[in-house]
Formats: C-alpha cells, sequence, structure tokens
C-alpha cells in the first residue's frame, strides 16, 4: 500500500462545511468541438444549472473535447476544464502548467486533433478541507493501449490572479495492466474524503477479472489501492460502457453492452462490496452504452446503443425488473443518435450522450417515476455546438455523512438543501419534482394558491392560468430549509422547449421594418415555433410558423398598422425569445 501525502507548502485549510462547501461543483457542464464558427454549429456548448430553465450558452471552445472533465466552485462559478492533454481556465485560455496532461504516444497521437483516447478516465476533486486545491485524476495509456497509469495532477486556484496554475502534474499513482477506465469517485462515510474507484479489466476472455482498485482521498493526501475481487468477471472492450454510483452512494453500478451490468452494494465506510448480481443483455451488440441513478436512488437507468432501459433496485428481482423506457427512434442531428453515456445533473434530470459527433442531447425529465413516467425525451435538448459523445465525468457532491454510523466521526451533520424543479401540463397541471439534498425526511410544499402536499414528489392542478411563488421546505432530525421559485402555469409543457445560444438571442431585421422583416434562430429547434406580434394594448395581431429544423424565415407584414409593436417567439406555448420592433409604412 502507498500513501502520497499533501505537501505543507499548500497551505490547508482543516475548516469544513458540510452545508454549503460543495453543493454546486458540477453546476457547469462543457461540450464542443471546434473550430469555432457558430454559424456552422462548431464550437462550445456551455449548460450552466443554475439557470431555470435550463440555458445553453456559446462559447469559443480553445480544444476538442474527446476526453472531459470540469469543475466549478462552490458558488457554481466554473473554475477549470480538461480534455485529457491540457487544462483550461474559466476564461478559456489554457492554464499556467497546464499542457502535457499524460504525455506519451498516446498524446503525440491524438491530442493535436482529437483530445485523449479514453472514455471516463478523468475526474476531479476539491483537496478535502481546502478552498482552493484541487486534485485531477486522470489514466494514462502506454503505446499498447494495454499497460495504464493512474497519474494526478493538483491544481492551485490561488493562483495567477485567480485562473489558477497546476502546481503539480502528472505525478504517478499507480500501474496497472488493463484498468477498466470508468473512473468514478463516492463520499467516505465521514462526509468529508471521498473513495476512488476503477475497476480491472483484460483481455483475457477465458480469465475475466473481476477486481477493483479503491483508493482513499483524505486531506493528508491520498492511500491506496485496496484491491477487492468480487462478483462475475469482465474482459476488456475498447472505450464502451460507463460507471456509476448512486446518489447516495449505497449502489454502485458499471456496463457495456457486451459484459452486460455488474451491480453491488457499497459500504462507504469500509470501502467494500457486497451482494454482486450481473445482468446481461445478448441482444444488444454495438459499442455504446451507459449508466445512472435516479435522485431517489430507486432506479437504475442503463443504456445499451438502441434502448434505454429502467431497473428497480428495491424491487425483491432487480434483474426481472427491467422495463423499456426508450427505443431509438432513427432521429440523425447529422449523424444518428441512439443512446451512450448518462449523467444525473443538478436538476435532478439524467442527461445522455450519443456515440457520434451530433448537437443534442437525450433527457429523462422525472428519472424518480417508474416506467414511462420517467419522462423520457429523445434528443430533448439542443445544443448549440457538434460534440463528441462523452458527457462530463462527475461525482455527486450533494452527499453527506452516514449519520450514526462507526465512521462518523467528524462532527458533520445532514443538514437538508432544499431545491425543485417543475414542468407544466396541459391543464393546468404542474409536475414538480423534489431536487433536495444531504437527507431530508420530510417534505411540506406551498403551491402558492393556498394549497399544499407532503408528497415528495407531487402533481397539482391550478385552477387558473398565472405565476404562483412556490415553496417547498424540507427537514430532517437536524435542521430544515426553504427554497421557492416562481411556477408559470400555462396550457402546455416546458419539457421539450429547445434551448437557444448565447443567452437565448433572436436576430430580428430590419428594425424599423414597412413590409417584411427577417428572424434568425442561433440554433434549429426540434419543434415548429411561432412568431407573435402584439400591439400596445397586448393584442396579437399577426402570427408566423416557422417550421422545425429551420434557423430563418422571413415575415410578412400585409395588414399591420405603422406603430410600435411587442414581438415573442414561442415554442410550444412557452416564450423563447422576445423584442419590440416598429413598423413603418
Amino acid at each position: 500500500m502507498k500513501k502520497i501525502l499533501a505537501t505543507a507548502i499548500f497551505g490547508l485549510t482543516l475548516f469544513y462545511s458540510i452545508t454549503a462547501q460543495e453543493v454546486r461543483h458540477d453546476n457547469i457542464w462543457l461540450f464542443g468541438k471546434p473550430p469555432n464558427n457558430p454559424e456552422e454549429m462548431f464550437g462550445g456548448s456551455q449548460l450552466d444549472f443554475s439557470s431555470f430553465p435550463l440555458e445553453a450558452g456559446y462559447f469559443e471552445i480553445p480544444f476538442d473535447f474527446g476526453e472531459i472533465a470540469m469543475i466549478s466552485d462552490s458558488s457554481g462559478q466554473l473554475l477549470f476544464y480538461t480534455n485529457g492533454c491540457k487544462i483550461a481556465n474559466r476564461e478559456h485560455q489554457i492554464m499556467v502548467n497546464g499542457d502535457s496532461l499524460n504525455p506519451g504516444d498516446s498524446y503525440n497521437s491524438f491530442c493535436e486533433l482529437f483530445g485523449y483516447p479514453t472514455s471516463q478516465a478523468e475526474i476531479v476533486l476539491p483537496l478535502p478541507g481546502s478552498n482552493h486545491l484541487y486534485y485531477l485524476f486522470h489514466i494514462q495509456e502506454d503505446d499498447s493501449h494495454f499497460n495504464e497509469f493512474l497519474l494526478f495532477s493538483v491544481i492551485d486556484m490561488e493562483k495567477n490572479g485567480g485562473l489558477g496554475e497546476v502546481v503539480k502534474k502528472n505525478q504517478l499513482l499507480f500501474t496497472a495492466h488493463e484498468f477498466g477506465q470508468q473512473v468514478t469517485c463516492v463520499r467516505h462515510a465521514n462526509g468529508r474524503d471521498w473513495w476512488l474507484v476503477l475497476p480491472y479489466s483484460t483481455i483475457n476472455i477465458y480469465n475475466p477479472s473481476n477486481k477493483y482498485f479503491k483508493f482513499l482521498f483524505t486531506p493528508e493526501g491520498i492511500s491506496g489501492p485496496f484491491v477487492q475481487e468480487i462478483g462475475e468477471g469482465w474482459d476488456y472492450q475498447f472505450y464502451s460502457g460507463q460507471a456509476a454510483f448512486s446518489p447516495n452512494g449505497e449502489k454502485y453500478a458499471r456496463m457495456n453492452p457486451f459484459n452486460g451490468v455488474r451491480l453491488f452494494d457499497f459500504d462507504r465506510c469500509s470501502g467494500e462490496f457486497s451482494n454482486p448480481l450481473s445482468i446481461h443483455f445478448p441482444e444488444d451488440t454495438i459499442v455504446s452504452g451507459g449508466v445512472a441513478f435516479s435522485p431517489n436512488n430507486r432506479f437504475m437507468y442503463i443504456s445499451a446503443s438502441s434502448k434505454v432501459y429502467q431497473f428497480d433496485t428495491w424491487a425483491s428481482d432487480i434483474e426481472n425488473s427491467r422495463k423499456t423506457v426508450a427505443v431509438y427512434d432513427g432521429f440523425m442531428s447529422p449523424f444518428w443518435t441512439r443512446f451512450y453515456q448518462q449523467m444525473l445533473a443538478p436538476n435532478g434530470k439524467i442527461y445522455i450522450t450519443a456515440p457520434n459527433g451530433v448537437n443534442m442531447l437525450h433527457v429523462i425529465n422525472r428519472p424518480n417515476l417508474p416506467g414511462d413516467s420517467c419522462k423520457f425525451e429523445q434528443h430533448g435538448l439542443i445544443l448549440p455546438s457538434f460534440h463528441d459523445w462523452n458527457i462530463p465525468n462527475f461525482p455527486h457532491f450533494r452527499l453527506g455523512p452516514v449519520d450514526g454510523s462507526s465512521c462518523d466521526t467528524l462532527g458533520l451533520d445532514n443538514h437538508p438543501l432544499a431545491g425543485f424543479v417543475y414542468e407544466v401540463f396541459p391543464a393546468l397541471t404542474v409536475g414538480f419534482t423534489d431536487n433536495s439534498s444531504y437527507e431530508p425526511t420530510e417534505w411540506y410544499w406551498d403551491f402558492g394558491d393556498g394549497e399544499s402536499s407532503v408528497q415528495v414528489n407531487p402533481v397539482h392542478e391550478y385552477a387558473t392560468l398565472g405565476e404562483y411563488y412556490v415553496c417547498l421546505t424540507v427537514s430532517n432530525n437536524y435542521d430544515s430549509d426553504t427554497f421557492c421559485r416562481w411556477v408559470e402555469v400555462d396550457s402546455v409543457t416546458t419539457a421539450s422547449v429547445a434551448i437557444l445560444h448565447p443567452q437565448m438571442t433572436v436576430q430580428l431585421w430590419p428594425n424599423p421594418a414597412s413590409s417584411e422583416m427577417h428572424i434568425s434562430l442561433p440554433a434549429p429547434l426540434t419543434t415548429p415555433a411561432e412568431w407573435r406580434l402584439y400591439n400596445a394594448v397586448g393584442q396579437m395581431v399577426h402570427r408566423t410558423v416557422i417550421p422545425a429544423w429551420q434557423r430563418e424565415q422571413s415575415l410578412s407584414l400585409a395588414g399591420v398598422p405603422p406603430g410600435l409593436y411587442l414581438w415573442q417567439v414561442r415554442v410550444e406555448g412557452r416564450r423563447v425569445g422576445n423584442g419590440k420592433v416598429v413598423v413603418e409604412k
């Protein structure tokens, strides 16, 4: 066993707050593909989960994202990101000493064009107890792709005026023959430290491996590897699949379509796996797949190329609880958009990539619900740029200690943090999804119309259209917390509204206009849109339909009297752009 210590020159801060320290480290997600040309949908796409509805912005990408990992600060502001070759700061410039990660033949062959040729092989964690030091764990391949090295690099965000500097780089932690990649992490039961898990793989199909390497990341550094052999073996399959922990850290799953799923219980105190279960998919043989868990920890979602399955991990027979919640619909954008890697987002939804360079993500809108109620939406989020198949690799940051366990030794308690998202359905009905953290045990909803509920994920019917100030209060034995937001109740769903970029910009010209105007959308929409014109007293005087997948449209002003008007662009009834226009004759 080896132990790598964090050196004193870093000025380690031991103060730690479970209620606020790491709530929003996964707030910003980046995707993209150069060259930077927004008109041709090349460049970078940024998802900021502090906005609701979710907005996708455009940025100028400094390098290709094959592999991608990133982290934000505790308030949700982007700090830095990497493609396995270089590290960029929040201004999308190469960080000081941020070049030449994973040096060697793979770097020389791939990094100038594609990013490092791995999948789920990087992850960023804050050094426990520090507010400015971050460790990037990354896998380096040798020339044959069969010897792999677990390295770490250290980023100090107090350097370079707050833009950060790589103060240690490519430090060797461990060497193994054929890591399975699929690097993931989960919080230790003390609520501060981290378990880092790497599965082992082998090209020997006659002796597949069931070995797992685990490391413990503490304020003192990194200990390990701790090795465990458990469950059915796994043979090497090139770049396919994914591993994930459930949000509460009690379940661990890894999958690819060839080996199927390995599901375990996990003890966050001892770091031990138990109760192994293997699930196979003989009908799914294409190289793509992923796994994620619902926010309530109950449902495991498995993407296997052309299908997505839901498994109920609370069922007595998990394997036979399988339900098919999506079958690939043939959609291309511009390539086929089957199902690949997944990630549970801070808004409580699960997003899924495709195993091709496309400009969209699939969305599971209500993953806490069984079967079709989970509201799987194929190509539900259109991005302003194309991107490769990998999804950002995050642990579940909103996880506290296992209260009352033998490892609950730091005096940290689970103080709940309230949060929710919502969807508007027809007939003035709104579905609310709890997105709270840190082990709430009680829920109280104030729907803003005099009605209330104590359900976890209620559905509420309003009497009239309008905006309602909805509040959710969550509680447990230690504390309570309240989160409120305005809810706009109209007659349509918000789930499939396409997101525009940047800042929902819609271009309209000329202005003033006489007989005709032109409108340009920064990204194609998956469904038709409407351009509406309103007079000074709010009456709609004109409308034009913008067909799906069309970015520009001529807008006739025939019959519209001269004057000042308000215009809106609406998708499925929801406003996604607005402004003023002067009509002249």
